[in-house]
């Protein structure tokens, strides 16, 4: 027993010494630590499949381009994983050296001065970096006037649609719908075809479809009837007005006539690829995924309007941390202006679709010909001139999950839009209220 027992001590100290190691090999740490002669700089990231081997494929290329820094790529998994090892770092003193990282969070660091303010990095740069910023992406990730994050893998929403099946229908190929009342009008078409033809390969199919309890789509919505998320202060939504409940309803009136379903998760995303649907809302993002699994000729359209045009922002940004050496600061700044210089912001975005960070990247020669080469392209940029983004609140997290509770229960039960728009608003305001951004 007593040999047993030293087994398990023996045991539980390679492993702790094993968790120590990794941790610190994957932490920024305070002090220079060189690969060759290079400073390591650690980025923490949760980008994976195709758009992580893009981005590990730019890395390797900054790595072989100079011999003063050396990036040290992690993938965390999943953002929610990042940001709780992030949070924690932080408390350890082991934060990295860069991470992706969300704008509610970005809030809470500069409150405690754990990141670093970009623009006295930018101040002794030559060219002029924040006039090259699209505006949106420089609004999104300035506070109180100053820069604190860098635009990263940003994105917004648009329509895809199955041409083959509109060519089918008798709706123009060459043309996504402008309108919500148009969406409602294309997914009837295609619903009532299929269901009349009485093939049995046509049975189920369906007009529009989008995932359940989908927050992004339904703020969207709201925009697009000509409403707004959150007061000035930040202290009440609008989510019991007009425009919310005209979101919803809209909604609740295409499910209810059965011209559109909602599936878990991308469960519409592969609907849309087996042909079983016409039309989808999803991230431009969405079509690195799909592209390569559709036999069948599809077109990318902006989000239709109705009131007005409204597309909200998506996607996460850079922090570089002050971990107190400015020789990993200096390394993560050059990564940082490398990876969203004109011509690898132009190729990142290309390969992505993610929104490149520059104007010049958008007028360069790269992107221009990527977009005549593949017209699905152009949607999303059309959408930036009108682009908002969500609250950056550091309680928005808990908000959107209550959102999604009222929205799914919504279409769960479908009762009159007013009531959960109602319920939904209280319970936000609630929050709200003890706002303290």
């Amino acid at each position: 027993m007593r040999n047993f027992l030293i087994g398990v001590l023996i045991v539980w100290i390679i492993i702790i010494g094993l968790i120590m190691q990794h941790n610190k090999e994957t932490a920024g740490g305070g002090t220079t630590e060189s690969i060759e002669g290079r400073v390591r700089i650690v980025f923490w990231h949760a980008m994976g499949g195709p758009l992580g081997k893009v981005m590990d494929d730019l890395v390797n290329r900054y790595n072989n381009s100079q011999k003063d820094y050396f990036i040290k790529s992690i993938n965390m998994g999943s953002y929610d994983t990042l940001a709780k090892k992030v949070l924690a770092s932080l408390v350890a003193e082991e934060a990295p050296d860069i991470s992706q990282n969300y704008e509610t969070l970005t809030k809470k660091f500069i409150k405690h001065k754990k990141i670093v303010c970009l623009d006295d990095l930018i101040a002794s740069e030559t060219e002029d970096i924040k006039g090259d910023i699209i505006p949106v992406l420089l609004e999104n990730n300035t506070f109180d006037g100053k820069l604190y994050s860098f635009p990263f893998n940003k994105s917004v929403p648009v329509l895809y649609y199955n041409k083959d099946m509109f060519r089918k229908v008798g709706l123009d190929p060459d043309r996504g719908p402008a309108t919500l009342d148009e969406l409602a009008s294309y997914a009837r078409q295609i619903t009532e075809f299929h269901k009349n033809t009485g093939d049995e390969k046509d049975a189920g199919v369906y007009g529009y479809g989008c995932s359940k309890a989908n927050v992004w789509s339904f703020l969207n919505r709201i925009l697009q009837f000509g409403g707004k998320i959150v007061t000035e202060d930040a202290k009440r939504s609008y989510f019991d007005e007009e425009p919310a409940i005209n979101a919803l309803a809209f909604l609740q009136g295409m499910l209810r006539e059965k011209i559109a379903i909602e599936g878990q998760g991308f469960d519409h995303q592969n609907d849309f690829i087996a042909g079983k649907c016409g039309i989808i809302e999803s991230s431009i993002v969405s079509k690195v995924f799909m592209e390569n699994s559709i036999d069948f000729d599809f077109g990318v359209a902006p989000l239709p309007k109705q009131v007005k045009k409204g597309v909200i922002l998506s996607g996460s940004n850079i922090n570089i941390f002050n971990n107190g050496d400015p020789k990993k600061i200096a390394g993560a700044w050059d990564f940082v202006k490398w990876f969203t210089s004109t011509e690898i912001g132009a190729e990142w975005s290309i390969r992505t679709t993610y929104m490149p960070v520059r104007k010049s990247s958008l007028q360069s020669e790269y992107f221009q010909k990527a977009q005549q080469k593949d017209p699905n392209l152009k949607a999303p940029y059309v959408q930036l001139e009108y682009c908002e983004f969500e609250p950056r609140l550091t309680c928005w997290f808990e908000v959107r999950d209550l959102m999604a509770d009222h929205l799914e229960r919504a279409t769960l039960e479908m009762g009159p839009a007013e009531k959960y728009c109602k319920e939904m608003a209280d319970d936000v305001n609630a929050i709200l209220k003890h706002n303290t951004d």
